[in-house]
This record gives C-alpha cells, structure tokens and sequence, in this order.
C-alpha cells in the first residue's frame, strides 16, 4: 500500500508509508488496517461504492500530518536515491502530493499504485516515504477490549476469557506480552496476577484452552 510492499505480517515490519500509518490510525485494530491496507491508497480514501470519503481515514492524514510536524514522530524519504529524514520544520511548510509508483513489478496486476510525496519548501521532492512502525502504535496504540458496565462479577473463567480478549488485542499490536511482568499486567488489564498468567498462557499457546 502506498509503495510499501506488504509482504510480511504488517505488525511486525519495521516501517510503514504514511497511507499504512493513516490507515492504523483511522482503525486501531488489525481487522479494520487490514482491509485499508489491502485495498490500497485510492480505494482508503473513499468509505463505499458510491465514493462517499472515508473520514476517518482523511482525519488520520491530518493527525499524522500534526505529529509530522510537532515531530512527535519523524519520516524518511527517497531523493535521488538516497534515503534521508525530513525535519519537523520542513514538514511544516511541505506539500503532500501523489504520484505513481515507479516500479510496480510485485504486483499481480502490472498496474501501478498511488503512493504519497512531500515536497518541501525548497522544492525537493521525497518519495517512498516512511515512518517507524513502533513509533505509530506508541502514539497511537490499539483499541483495548470495551467491558460491558454494570453487571456483577461473573466466574472466573469468564473474566479469564475477557482478559485473553485484551491480551490478545495488545500483543498483536505490540508483540511484548511475553515480556510483560505481572505487576504490569495487574495493572494494565485490571486482574489479578494468577488471572493474568493463566491469560498469557493461553494467548500465548502455552497451554490448551
């Protein structure tokens, strides 16, 4: 999507386009990315058939576009070949275009994609653009799991089973639970720490559901 080729599990790629960051950052959760990231740069702006735009996906340019320029979170280009950082300051005054796809041989199809292109206020023009995937889900994690309010405490394995459902969502997006201590893990899905192992055993695959 956007020249980036998606030729691995996009959760653990180094690097994102700008159109692969807009798209985690319009969903927050792997299903909905997914299917942007799939379709690509021309079918994410638009929300359906009939061309409706696709707003959260054009509020994700703009929040991108802001941390870009806070330099919040930073962006390499290509120019002339060689791969260099554009500054916060040249993001505030670059211009985002699109433009084709120089080469496009790994698609299916042989046709070319759009991809973004920042041209600064010096006139040099930056292609293949990219941003660092931990940096993108840092700023912007995933959704975590909402839990039905008001209604008692049900039995264990139920609350087990809702705290596999977060766990489950956060190391899709971060690829740390392993690494996770207990406290940590008490304290950010909010159960206690034998309920937490028992979660990250089964999320993990250590033992059978």
């Amino acid at each position: 999507m956007d020249g980036k080729r998606i030729d691995q599990d996009p959760m653990q790629m180094p690097t994102w386009s700008l159109g692969m960051a807009m798209a985690w950052i319009a969903c927050r959760e792997i299903k909905g990315a997914s299917d942007l990231w799939r379709e690509g740069l021309e079918a994410a702006w638009f929300a359906d058939e009939d061309l409706a735009p696709n707003r959260a996906f054009r509020h994700a340019e703009t929040t991108l576009r802001s941390a870009l320029e806070s330099g919040s979170i930073a962006a390499t280009g290509l120019h002339h070949g060689q791969r260099a950082e554009l500054t916060k300051l040249q993001w505030q005054d670059a211009t985002i275009t699109f433009g084709w796809e120089e080469k496009q041989a790994y698609r299916a199809n042989g046709e070319p994609s759009l991809e973004h292109r920042a041209t600064d206020a010096a006139g040099t023009t930056f292609t293949a653009i990219r941003v660092n995937r931990a940096d993108v889900l840092t700023l912007w994690p995933a959704k975590q799991v909402e839990q039905p309010l008001g209604k008692r405490r049900g039995p264990k394995t139920n609350k087990v089973g809702a705290v596999e459902e977060a766990m489950a969502a956060y190391n899709a997006a971060h690829g740390d639970l392993r690494s996770m201590g207990q406290e940590e893990m008490r304290t950010r899905f909010n159960a206690s720490r034998e309920t937490c192992c028992k979660a990250r055993d089964r999320v993990l695959g250590l033992v059978a559901k």
